[in-house]
């Protein structure tokens, strides 16, 4: 029995290129090999959706097996032995990378999925063919808007159908679609509606090449030029993981943003690998009206000083003063330590009121976004 009293899981090993693993029965081999550190290419297949294996990169050569398997959609069994880079998988991966850069657009240069595009980081690791394709590109249509949110290129598009089953499955909003057949074939919104649901800017993440672009991070910022930090989302009471992508230095943008975007970072339990769009595109204000200098105000004279002597003049105005007759009001945007350091110094410091001020309402859904919009009501 697993600690939490239900039966534990029953336990299959196989090998993989060699390496012994166990693994959790039903676990396919594109999962189990990213335990050993093994990637298995791979562009429709998602943790948090559906699998339709329509991309067929993923292919695997397992011993005994008649002809190549699919890893995204193959369990791992006892006793199996997997080959992922063997020459038959290998040849086949290549194919199916030829195959899908038949028509796409050598966009790369200005293309905002640059740097983070698997279709490119896999021809680096595993296409590396000769070209043999001498027909002309079908063309497709280009940067077209299709949402508050989303700028489309169907020319980029690899009908992986991430964007779909998300839409279907996570959202149940159903707004886009496979349209047309063969080469003809493209990702494109039901007539009569646009891609307008909370939570679309999970198809930019989920995209694997740059067919679906943030029109808020539209041409900002080239990813390489990003840090990183992992943090929680300030735009409600759930609590969202996130990754705060970010800059120092952006002076020609309107008010020295730092912040480029926000995206979701995976946590089982709280929000999976989603986050909604108020808590993606709500970061605006952490770079607006931010304090830059400090001024004290002496005799109806004000003038600008450093921030030790303003907080010097601060304390010692607020000393001067019957404490009973002050109330600190603390937002609920503070952060978890600026609160408890707010209740220590005033309510138990100086034995002033501490009160606490009225959390912004707005809506909420089954899925992630709360009503209280504030990180830390409670």
């Amino acid at each position: 029995m697993a600690s939490n009293g239900k039966p534990a899981p029953k336990m299959v090993k196989l090998t993989i290129n060699g390496q012994e693993i166990e693994v959790r029965e039903g676990t396919n081999l594109v999962d189990a090999a990213e335990q050993l550190g093994i990637e298995v290419p791979h562009y429709c297949y998602h943790p948090g959706l559906s699998i339709p294996a329509n991309c067929r990169i993923c292919q695997c050569e397992v011993e005994g097996a008649p002809k190549l398997v699919f890893g995204c959609r193959t369990p791992a069994k006892d006793g199996m032995v997997v080959h992922t880079d063997s020459p038959k998988a290998k040849a086949a991966q290549q194919l199916v990378q030829e195959f899908l850069l038949c028509n796409h657009p050598l966009d790369c240069p200005i293309c905002d999925k640059s740097g983070e595009c698997t279709l490119q980081n896999y021809y680096m690791e595993y296409g590396q063919y000769q070209p043999v394709m001498i027909e002309n590109k079908y063309k497709k249509h280009k940067a077209t808007p299709i949402g508050p949110t989303i700028v489309l290129d169907t020319e980029r598009c690899i009908l992986c159908s991430r964007c779909v089953r998300f839409c279907d499955e996570v959202t149940g909003t159903s707004e886009l679609g496979l349209f047309n057949r063969n080469n003809h074939t493209e990702i494109g919104v039901v007539p009569g509606q646009a891609l307008d649901n909370p939570y679309s800017g999970n198809l930019v993440d989920i995209c694997p090449v740059g067919a679906l672009g943030d029109r808020d991070f539209r041409f900002k910022c080239r990813v390489w030029y990003l840090q990183h930090t992992e943090s929680i989302c300030p735009g409600c009471a759930k609590g969202c993981n996130i990754t705060v992508d970010w800059q120092t230095r952006r002076r020609h943008i309107a008010g020295g943003a730092r912040i480029m975007r926000l995206r979701p970072r995976f946590h089982e339990e709280v929000n999976g690998h989603w986050m909604c769009d108020d808590g993606r595109y709500g970061y605006g204000w952490h770079d607006e009206n931010r304090v830059t200098a400090c001024a004290v105000k002496t005799a109806g004279v004000q003038s600008e000083v450093l921030p030790r002597e303003a907080f010097d003049a601060a304390v010692a105005r607020f000393l001067a003063v019957d404490r009973q007759a002050w109330t600190v009001v603390v937002s609920t945007f503070l952060s978890n330590e600026e609160l408890f350091l707010a209740r220590t110094l005033f309510a138990e410091g100086l034995g002033v009121r501490v009160a606490v001020g009225p959390p912004p309402v707005g809506v909420e859904d089954a899925l992630l976004r709360r009503a209280d919009k504030s990180p830390n009501t409670a």
